[in-house]
């Protein structure tokens, strides 16, 4: 973490420029970079008789509200998806394991959808 005057900053991954123009903070981010990034994690590949899968979405954004997460995504088409999650136990309520029942889910309607394009011969 960064601490520029008043303003904290976590850094994620890549940060193509930073701009500072009074007391605000500008990050200018590479969608282009992202994309690239996102068709280099998904994959499917065939090696004799096993095969593997491997898919890549972005956390853009999580939100924690005591049961419940809210994902939001980016998948490697560019667009943005919202999942939400619940944690049924809630006095043992774990960020870790209710965000990877987010991911989960996120990961399912990425699946669902591949069927569906496949399907409709959209590929």
């Amino acid at each position: 973490m960064i601490k520029d005057g008043n303003i904290l900053i976590k850094r994620r991954r890549i940060f193509v420029g930073k701009y500072k123009v009074g007391d605000e903070l500008i990050v200018v981010n590479d969608p282009s970079k992202d994309n690239a990034r996102l068709k280099e994690l998904t994959k499917l590949t065939v090696d004799g008789d096993f095969a593997n899968i491997s898919w890549g979405i972005k956390i853009l954004e999580v939100e924690y509200d005591k049961p419940n997460v809210t994902l939001t995504y980016k998948n490697v088409k560019g667009e943005k998806n919202k999942v939400f999650s619940e944690c049924k136990d809630i006095a043992n309520f774990d960020k870790e394991k209710v965000l990877e029942k987010a991911l989960l889910r996120a990961f399912q309607n990425e699946l669902i959808n591949i069927s569906v394009v496949k399907n409709t011969c959209e590929i």
